[in-house]
């Protein structure tokens, strides 16, 4: 699972955080990876269950509602404009991709997919620390860049497992109620869900890294997440607020385009795939420097 390599003839007990490393490793480590599956598992199914019940729940209530689409049509028409401004005045609710955008894409995925990455972030060290394993785990053979690497990596195929949890069921209700749900459009929402959620993970990672206190990381990333949404509500009815609607993550989602047509946004996911990277690597880069004893 490790490549090492000795740069001197002096026995390793332990690896430091200190830049003079006896060692070579590989920057994840699988065996950090086996572990947190073993840890999370329990909790990532329940979260696959939970989203996979969600869109069986919203491909049931489809065809009742289907059955009367003018008077679904008039009710949406009667929304308050404000309302419907905060939700997406162009959605049709009256198709099933428009319906699963408003009832679920919109928020409550979003609720379900940043608490889940915000979960596995904030554990991953700040966690770790809090409970006092930290210090054991760095007492292995295993540098501290490997430890935030590895378990970014389970985040994110935690994060793939949950969306195709998502999207199964979706798609398979779609074909059992004979209901209009492309799949290349769930392909392409699917790409816009990893990268946003992945957004707000590796900021939770940042954080993580930051606090030893994993309360104080997880309340940074709720903050985080009600005022990226604050921001883009404020921003769609005053416009001095508008000038600064670019500093919200909300900005650069729009579920519709990406379920309904394909149409995917290269530059927004660009700018989730910026964040990511860049807090990753703040994550990396402090946490190997940060003092914690081993």
């Amino acid at each position: 699972m490790r490549w090492r390599t000795s740069l001197s003839n002096s026995p390793v007990s332990r690896i430091s955080s200190s830049a003079s490393m006896t060692t070579r490793e590989l920057p994840m480590n699988l065996n950090l990876v086996q572990r947190s599956i073993l840890d999370r598992r329990i909790s990532l199914i329940i979260y696959a269950l939970g989203v996979a019940a969600y869109g069986i729940l919203m491909t049931s209530i489809w065809p009742s509602m289907a059955d009367d689409l003018s008077t679904l049509e008039q009710l949406w028409e009667n929304y308050p404009e404000g309302l419907k401004t905060v939700f997406g005045a162009d959605i049709p609710f009256t198709r099933f991709d428009g319906f699963l955008t408003l009832e679920y894409f919109t928020i409550m995925w979003i609720i379900i997919g940043v608490a889940f990455s915000a979960s596995v972030a904030t554990g991953a060290l700040a966690g770790e620390i809090d409970k006092g394993t930290m210090e054991l785990l760095l007492a292995q053979p295993v540098s501290r860049v490997s430890v935030v690497l590895s378990k970014m990596l389970f985040h994110a195929a935690g994060l793939a497992f949950l969306i195709a949890a998502t999207m199964i069921p979706l798609k398979l209700g779609a074909l059992v109620i004979d209901a209009e749900l492309s799949t290349r459009g769930v392909a392409a929402l699917s790409l816009l869900l990893f990268f946003f959620v992945m957004s707000f993970g590796s900021l939770g990672f940042l954080f993580s890294a930051w606090f030893s206190d994993r309360g104080r990381a997880v309340f940074a990333v709720v903050g985080l997440l009600i005022f990226a949404y604050a921001l883009d509500i404020l921003a769609k009815f005053n416009d001095f607020i508008g000038n600064f609607h670019f500093l919200s993550l909300f900005r650069y989602y729009d579920p519709y385009p990406y379920m309904h047509s394909a149409t995917i946004d290269w530059s927004d996911l660009a700018v989730y795939a910026g964040i990511s990277l860049t807090a990753s690597a703040l994550a990396a880069f402090h946490f190997r420097r940060r003092d914690i004893a081993v």
